[in-house]
């Protein structure tokens, strides 16, 4: 059970039923997807906070019994079925929303996905799931998108539908969770998460300056979460490399860290995603060092600092070696960085986005 903010404002004027419904092809793991808790779970718990009646799905388990207010399918795949089930629920005046967090739906941009770039996937069956995101979201008048980078896409590809900008916001499981950090910068431990088998040629972009840094600082850590194939010259426990955690225990790991990083290769797909791994760490109070995507400017000042190449990377963390340094960036950085990634905030913005007001008049 997760334990919830208090929400801002009074309880709504009428509670919609709202059903935030996974498109994965595996229905039984939707829960686990990252994508899927931030995007869906997040704000489908702040709007059950705010008063109103949430259901998390997966779109095949829908029976024609139920009827919500409004439907949200998250990286919706088109098929006859899910078609079906779209047309039922327009039938029944459900307001239909698609949601989609990262640059799946060109498929003139398809080359681009770290699935091509990092071999894990042919580009011709890429190009085809592309084209069925695309099929899916052209059915929709109304989307939702995690960054302004995306949205700029979205309008191009779907000109007729409305698009709103949802940011990724601090889960509410975290946001009543102790933050202390006794003790715990005795060791410089730099973490990386790489949440997918994805993230080979990001890490690339680093690699060699945090071998530089590790190489100058014996008492430095590199602790890697996640799946990557990777090698870096150093001493003999400098490097550790820990399977992939579920989100539930993700906040452990990410509160150990001294400096968190962030690096992606520069393409139009990364320029499209959001800066997630900048506002985790920073929750937590730790800095990242991140490449400079358009979404990560919002946290500049919030814990973000810019490097471009391993050099740039290697000079930043030896910068935060440097005490005051480090405690003046750090202080107050949860704090900051809850004011510009507050869920409350999202839910208010999907509320208008949906028509609430309108619906509540009626």
């Amino acid at each position: 059970m997760v334990a919830l903010s208090v929400p801002p404002g009074s309880s709504p004027a009428r509670a919609l039923n709202i059903a935030f419904l996974a498109c994965n092809r595996n229905p039984r793991l939707f829960r686990q997807d990252p994508s899927f808790i931030y995007r869906c779970e997040n704000l489908g718990l702040a709007l059950q906070g705010m008063g109103h009646r949430v259901s998390w799905l997966h779109w095949s388990t829908l029976r024609p019994g139920q009827r919500f207010d409004v439907a949200v399918f998250h990286r919706p795949r088109h098929s006859l079925l899910w078609r079906s089930l779209l047309w039922w629920l327009r039938r029944h005046g459900t307001t239909l929303v698609a949601d989609v967090d990262d640059l799946v739906f060109d498929p003139q941009l398809s080359r681009y996905s770290p699935s091509v770039v990092n071999g894990q996937m042919a580009l011709p069956k890429l190009v085809r799931q592309f084209a069925e995101h695309a099929a899916a979201l052209a059915c929709f008048d109304k989307l939702t998108v995690s960054t302004d980078a995306l949205a700029v896409h979205v309008r191009r590809c779907f000109p007729k539908a409305t698009a709103r900008v949802l940011p990724n916001a601090v889960h509410l499981a975290w946001r009543d969770a102790e933050k202390g950090r006794e003790a715990r910068i005795a060791q410089a431990v730099v973490t990386y998460f790489p949440g997918t088998r994805s993230h080979d040629r990001d890490f690339a972009v680093y690699a060699d300056g945090i071998a530089r840094f590790l190489h100058a600082n014996a008492n430095a850590r590199l602790e890697v979460t996640g799946p990557l194939d990777f090698k870096l010259r150093a001493r003999d426990g400098q490097v550790v490399h820990l399977e992939k955690v579920p989100f539930a225990a993700y906040a452990e790991r990410v509160r150990t860290a001294w400096v968190n990083l962030a690096p992606l290769e520069a393409t139009p797909f990364t320029r499209c995603k959001s800066a997630l791994k900048v506002l985790e760490a920073g929750y937590w109070g730790t800095p990242t060092v991140c490449s400079p995507l358009p979404d990560a400017q919002r946290f500049r000042s919030c814990g973000a600092l810019f490097a471009s190449d391993a050099a740039e990377c290697c000079a930043a963390l030896q910068e935060l070696l440097v005490p005051a340094h480090y405690a003046a960036l750090t202080r107050g950085l949860s704090e900051r960085v809850l004011a510009q990634a507050d869920v409350w905030r999202t839910a208010d913005e999907f509320l208008k986005f949906v028509g609430e007001e309108e619906r509540a008049a009626s």
